[in-house]
């Protein structure tokens, strides 16, 4: 599959150049693909940010050298991007759980952060069901805050604002707004996307009509390209869009010809006319054919 072969290259030229400055676009372009796509699919794929992945390696191989070779710290700290004894002192510690003198000193093992190399093996259990759209500029409103790191605690941190907005009236709020029945799903939007998978969230909904509010933001969607994916979930199953990221981004994404491009990730959920105990869920992701 020529997405994993050219991702598992661009994980070799982080390997050859761990003691060089490493720069992601450089670093992106050795996979083909737009830095800002790039980024989406290698933490999707791995579980670390690059940045994260290359500090580990490099705290790893730094390890290896402190503990074999008679080069002095300071100048494998130099070596692999550290500035100051402190700033290498404090990040080793952190990953190893010891400090680069004590490591020195002998009589401690070191914890290796190896190399990965990417494989997908596709199950295709069940059909990802989508469709490309077109849709011009929009914009919505709601409420929103600041992740701040791409991991598995967004995925506890959002559903917990989302429950708080429900509990206090603010999805009542926005719905009357709207004209909308207070038990209407609002939609989710995640923008903003940082280098280290930071991003903002919003809950909310398109804006029909101006909408003035002091608790409530706004955001504008340009023209974009749309791949939307569908899915079906039971009440109380959250799991749903959470799945469909996942598989997007390991079985969609690398045989559809597309990459993601920047822009909002929306998610839209909708009780099932027939069975108010289902929902129909979407998850909109702004693409462009790779060229």
């Amino acid at each position: 599959m020529d997405t994993v072969r050219l991702l598992n290259n661009t994980i070799e030229f982080i390997e050859n150049n761990l003691d060089m400055t490493l720069n992601i676009d450089e670093i992106a372009k050795t996979s083909n693909t737009s830095k800002y796509h790039f980024q989406r699919v290698f933490y999707t794929l791995t579980g670390f940010t690059v940045a994260e992945y290359i500090r580990n390696r490099r705290l790893s191989q730094a390890a290896v050298e402190i503990a074999t070779t008679e080069e002095k710290i300071i100048s494998i700290a130099l070596k692999y991007g550290y500035e100051s004894p402190e700033s290498f002192s404090k990040a080793f510690k952190r990953l190893h759980g010891m400090t680069p003198s004590a490591l020195k000193k002998g009589g401690f093992k070191i914890k290796n952060f190896p190399k990965i190399s990417v494989q997908l093996s596709l199950k295709g259990e069940t059909e990802i069901v989508f469709r490309i759209m077109e849709k011009e500029g929009f914009k919505a409103f709601g409420v929103g805050f600041s992740t701040t790191k791409t991991d598995e605690k967004i995925y506890n941190d959002i559903p917990e604002f989302i429950n708080r907005i429900f509990e206090n009236g603010t999805r009542d709020r926005i719905n009357d707004l709207m004209s909308k029945p207070k038990d209407n799903l609002l939609d989710g939007f995640h923008y903003d996307f940082e280098d280290d998978g930071a991003r903002k969230y919003m809950m909310g909904c398109e804006m029909e009509e101006a909408v003035i509010s002091d608790e409530l933001i706004t955001l504008t969607i340009p023209e974009l390209t749309w791949v939307v994916f569908e899915g079906v979930g039971e009440v109380p199953d959250n799991s749903v869009l959470h799945n469909l990221w996942k598989r997007v981004y390991t079985e969609w994404f690398p045989s559809s010809g597309f990459e993601q491009v920047e822009g909002p990730c929306i998610e839209k959920n909708y009780w099932c006319p027939e069975e108010k105990e289902k929902y129909l869920c979407e998850l909109w992701i702004p693409v462009q054919r790779k060229y």
